[in-house]
């Protein structure tokens, strides 16, 4: 059953070029202003879902209406990705090709699924062949001609031939989500008797021979088991060098890579995340990310979902840099929030991570731009990820006294209290009492002596909180009193 909101989803999932196509194929009939038009306009530019206005709106008949968009929106993208996808293409091929066989123009039916069948071998698409082989018998033995004996037992053989491969496929991904169930019952790590277990469940997986030819994606899959099996048993050296060779394959396949680009990027991000996990490894990190990113995402979706997935992991390995340059990365990331239309989760996600960067290397002030950039977010997100506006809070707090001015802090110190009270209790809203009384006590202390006894206090009350506060914010905090307690910068407390 389709819920209340989902309409509201697919709309907001839509890319702005994916908007204005729809918007257009809707302007066909020649009704500019018909009525599920106007419904989308309207979903379009609410923030979050109310239902409420919609009634007022459009009446009774709501619910028809949202139907009937739902339904205008999916076709107008169906068209939309016909013209771009290797898939789509297939698909019309064969309704192409059944239509003609209906009207007994059996000669063109015939070379449309010569067509079709030549696309799906190309993508080593053995679903696809399969039903294909059908019609083609299908239309074999309708036609039966002197070849038809040979014909037939040709399309019986292809059809086992491609049965076999499709059942070596599903095995491997079998075996891949077999894999995902253990690693995530196993999140703690292995004893070697587990590990010795887990050799033993997956020795079939582990002496298959990868340099037989096999189909595409049971290579991929292949490697991308093996990654997950090195994984779980902690070998982060074979991890990466398993999701480099499952990368390394798209280069082979473009039409493959064109098609599944989300699937190539997927890869991609693996290995990036494997980097991280190896101190010689992590050295390849923007080489590699360099890679991902010049390769030329083939729709509007996909260079929005490389933007994200790369800016997020590329802050990641910032944050963990002492020298990496990013002062063009900022720019760039400051470029793709204006130009994609990405969640607001993400955004704000980026946001922090980009502020938590630029206070670790000193620069508050630019810092402050950036928390502001999540403030003015909160007003449209309040309620998502307030993991993130708890950690701003303190962020700005901490920002501010680098900065010395005595009525901003004062007015940071004032809006964190009256935000903090109407949180509940956690972990985080501890830290920021602890952050807001320290402040408070610093402001009023008389001497360094006096300074330096607050900031230790302080240091010892952050660690009875524990590890693990959300973000990293417990060792930001530390950072940030040593640098007060030595009078150095935090950047040159992180180099040493």
């Amino acid at each position: 059953m389709r819920g209340k909101d989902h309409l509201f989803q697919l709309i907001k999932s839509l890319s702005k070029t994916e908007k204005r196509y729809f918007t257009l194929d809707a302007q066909k009939s020649g009704r500019k202003e018909s009525r599920y038009l106007e419904l989308f306009r309207v979903i379009n530019d609410q923030e979050d879902y109310d239902e409420q206005p919609l009634k007022a709106l459009f009446g009774t008949k709501l619910g028809d209406d949202k139907a009937r968009l739902y339904e205008a929106i999916l076709r107008a993208m169906r068209d939309y990705q016909s013209k771009k996808s290797y898939k789509t293409r297939i698909k019309e091929l064969l309704t192409d090709a059944k239509i003609l066989f209906e009207r007994k123009l059996y000669d063109q039916s015939e070379n449309r699924l010569a067509e079709a069948k030549s696309l799906a071998l190309d993508l080593q698409d053995h679903l696809a062949v399969l039903e294909i082989n059908l019609n083609q018998r299908q239309l074999t033995r309708e036609v039966i001609e002197k070849e038809f004996e040979h014909d037939v037992i040709n399309l019986i053989e292809e059809k086992e031939k491609h049965l076999q491969l499709v059942e070596e496929e599903f095995w491997v991904h079998d075996t891949f989500d077999h894999l995902v169930i253990d690693i995530l019952q196993n999140r703690q790590g292995l004893n070697e008797a587990a590990k010795t277990a887990f050799k033993q469940k997956y020795q079939l997986l582990l002496n298959l021979d990868d340099t037989s030819r096999k189909p595409f994606f049971t290579k991929r899959r292949l490697h991308q088991c093996r990654a997950f099996y090195y994984r779980l048993t902690g070998n982060t050296e074979q991890e990466f060098e398993a999701f480099n060779t499952a990368l390394n394959l798209w280069k082979d396949y473009p039409k493959n890579k064109e098609e599944y680009y989300h699937l190539y990027l997927t890869d991609g991000i693996n290995l990036l995340s494997a980097s991280m996990k190896d101190e010689q490894k992590v050295k390849q990190f923007p080489e590699l990310i360099a890679e991902i990113k010049s390769q030329k995402a083939p729709n509007p979706q996909g260079q929005k979902l490389l933007f994200e997935r790369t800016t997020i992991y590329y802050l990641i390995f910032l944050l963990n840099s002492l020298d990496a340059e990013f002062e063009s990365t900022i720019q760039e990331i400051q470029e793709g929030l204006q130009q994609y239309d990405i969640s607001l989760s993400t955004k704000l996600s980026i946001c922090l991570n980009v502020s938590f960067l630029l206070f670790l290397n000193d620069r508050y002030r630019d810092c402050l731009k950036w928390t502001a950039q999540i403030t003015h977010l909160k007003k449209k997100a309040e309620n998502i990820r307030k993991d993130i506006h708890l950690l701003n809070q303190v962020l700005i707090l901490l920002t501010e006294y680098k900065l010395g001015d005595y009525e901003a802090i004062e007015n940071a110190n004032r809006r964190a209290a009256r935000f903090f009270q109407r949180q509940p209790a956690s972990g985080l809203k501890s830290l920021s009492v602890l952050i807001i009384g320290m402040i408070k006590q610093l402001q009023a202390s008389a001497n360094t002596k006096e300074e330096r006894e607050i900031l230790l206090k302080s240091k010892m009350d952050i660690q009875e909180l524990g590890p693990n506060l959300g973000g990293g914010i417990d060792e930001i905090c530390d950072l940030w009193i040593e640098s007060e307690i030595q009078q150095s910068s935090i950047k040159a407390l992180r180099i040493k």
